[in-house]
């Protein structure tokens, strides 16, 4: 049988796409921002063979104020 899933891999990926969104967020943070809008993760390998994996989160901070 051929193919299925790595969980190991699948594991660490988890972890990155967590860690990318807590950086996003902190980032939102130290500029004064209190939330985040248009949140994008992409994720990007870099050759198979490099077995380098880019996950990048991008959003724009924003200041939500009560009506």
């Amino acid at each position: 049988m051929f193919g299925g899933e790595v969980t190991a891999f699948t594991t660490e990926l988890e972890k990155a796409r967590i860690e990318a969104m807590e950086r996003v967020k902190a980032k939102a943070m130290a500029i004064g921002a209190n939330a985040l809008i248009g949140l994008d993760l992409e994720t990007s390998d870099m050759g198979v063979q490099m077995g380098i994996v880019v996950i990048s989160a991008t959003g724009t901070a924003v200041i939500v104020e009560p009506e």
